[in-house]
């Protein structure tokens, strides 16, 4: 309890903390790491706000027009911002980069000649023109593109960090991205402020060494801690790296940030699931699915965290909803095992085993899948198919373990003592049994369960009648728990209970199946010792 407390008051604290934002910014930002839809998003939601450069937001609207292949919709953008500053240059290229789409070479010239005489010797600008040339078409123009390079590089003396960027996105683009990594890192090393290095850097590095990109990204936060696209960002790169407390804990700073996204709330519903806070995940999910009902992501978190948190008959009936308003959904495997799970919890097991069916199928090479799949069809009681399902998960096992191997005895066993009416059956699973449980005892110290499961199949093979074989490991058996007088005592119930199960069946076979009083005598004398230690008589009282 005092750890959830303390949890709520940091996530609280961290809420109240990420309360502002860096207004149009964001946008460009966004624009500038590549993610479009998220920069249009913010700058139209931020465009007449005051703190707002007008025309340089629209500049930037009308860049991601042009990507979008919205090519009036952009020159009406670039012409608004030249109108807003006719100083500013960048709407210009803008234009030019519209002409250049539209095949009037010369015309984007001309705009590009004004950009440059606005900006002199500005890098960025000149970086612009470059990325407007390779934009359209980077073989066509590949003379142009290097040339503003080169510009770009003696106006500034190499410090430009746009080079750097534009050089890094032209070697991703050819799928070489620890070039690209390099190039982003240059960008990095001439503006310790630049976000779309940071986010570049960390995209295109995390594959090779997670912690590292993340730590860039840590890095950016530590420079930018109100800019919400590195809080995004790290958010993501904490999800994708398991970092579950992490990510929570930022998405939740990032949420309280103006320039987040819709999206991003369900986001958190999920973060909040994965770090275990079920509670909490619900709580979002619900608050989402009272304004939107059908929203899919919000209506898979439901019944995910109410089976999580054990109310059943809701993860039942929402599940149901789940599956029953989406006949079109991308299902995963773990939304049918998680549907199971619940309905298993209702004591629905004959059909949580039809939801674990489908889960398989869909991924035939998940032994986790099929391990789970052999438990339902184990409690539904159809142990030939938990046997087959179980044999199926240790095929993908490279090194079965020792209690993988343990879990197949089991299985067999199963199959053994409950056929009644097939005697090959019965002999074929309980050899099969026998021949993992002698894999065990190979590998496995010695223990007293492992006799136990042996003499058991013993005994299923033998139609639930003990022989001389199940007595014999029996002995074995009791002869290992006597090494230790301390399995005698009354705090050891579990190796009680082992030697009154060897002694009981020593009395069976003795008694009625191979008659010897001797025997019968000797075992039954064992047996109530045992008995006594485990259920003591509670002493008469005397008389005063």
């Amino acid at each position: 309890m005092k750890f959830k407390a303390l949890f709520t008051m940091l996530l609280a604290g961290s809420l109240l903390a990420g309360a502002q934002s860096q207004g149009y910014k964001d946008g460009i930002e966004y624009y500038k790491a590549g993610q479009y839809d998220n920069a249009r998003t913010i700058l139209e939601r931020t465009l007449n706000d005051s703190s707002t450069d007008q025309s340089l937001a629209n500049y930037y609207l009308g860049r991601v027009a042009l990507i979008k292949g919205e090519r009036q919709n952009a020159v009406d953008y670039f012409e608004k911002g030249r109108n807003l500053n006719p100083e500013n240059p960048f709407n210009y290229v803008g234009l030019g980069a519209a002409d250049l789409l539209n095949g009037n070479a010369k015309s984007a010239e001309g705009y590009f000649k004004e950009a440059q005489k606005l900006g002199k010797k500005n890098g960025e600008v000149t970086v612009a023109i470059a990325r407007a040339y390779y934009n359209a078409d980077p073989v066509l123009y590949k003379a142009q593109i290097d040339k503003m390079l080169q510009k770009a590089r003696k106006d500034t003396k190499n410090q430009e960090p746009a080079i750097y960027i534009l050089e890094g996105d032209m070697l991703a683009d050819q799928r070489e991205y620890g070039d690209a990594a390099a190039q982003y890192e240059m960008a990095i090393n001439f503006d310790q402020n630049n976000p779309e290095g940071y986010v570049k850097y960390s995209n295109a590095y995390f594959f090779v060494n997670p912690n590292f990109a993340i730590s860039k990204l840590e890095e950016l936060l530590e420079k930018q801690p109100q800019s919400a696209l590195a809080q995004r960002e790290l958010a993501v790169k904490y999800f994708d790296g398991k970092h579950w407390r992490k990510a929570v804990d930022l998405y939740g700073k990032y949420l309280q940030n103006p320039n987040h996204f819709p999206e991003d709330k369900a986001m958190y519903a999920v973060l909040l699931y994965w770090d275990n806070k079920y509670k909490p995940s619900l709580d979002v999910a619900n608050e989402i699915l009272a304004n939107d009902p059908n929203h899919f992501l919000s209506q898979r978190m439901r019944f995910l965290n109410e089976t999580a948190l054990e109310d059943y008959p809701a993860a039942v009936r929402d599940a149901e909803a789940f599956f029953k308003n989406n006949p079109n959904g991308n299902f995963t495997s773990n939304d049918y095992v998680t549907y199971a799970q619940a309905l298993s919890g209702t004591g629905q097991d004959s059909l949580a085993v039809v939801q674990y069916e489908i889960a398989a199928k869909r991924d035939p090479e998940n032994g986790d899948l099929l391990k789970g799949l052999s438990d339902m069809y184990t409690r539904a009681k159809d142990y030939l198919s938990a046997a087959e399902t179980y044999d199926a998960y240790l095929q993908l096992q490279e090194n079965p373990s020792i209690n993988d191997l343990f879990g197949m005895s089991g299985r067999y066993l199963n199959v053994a003592a409950t056929t009644t009416d097939n005697d090959e059956q019965r002999v074929k699973a309980a050899d099969r049994g026998l021949e993992y449980i002698n894999k065990v005892m190979e590998r496995a110290a010695k223990q007293g369960p492992l006799y136990q499961r042996k003499a058991r199949l013993y005994i299923a093979r033998n139609g639930n009648q003990p022989d001389i074989n199940a007595i014999e490991t029996y002995k074995e058996m009791t002869d290992f728990l006597d090494e230790d007088p301390a399995n005698m005592s009354p705090e050891n119930k579990a190796s009680l209970g082992l030697y009154r199960e060897a002694y009981s069946f020593g009395m069976l076979y003795y008694g009625n199946i191979e008659k010897d009083k001797d025997k019968m005598a000797e075992f039954t004398e064992k047996y109530n010792i045992v008995d006594g230690i485990l259920n003591p008589k509670t002493a008469e009282p005397t008389a005063e």
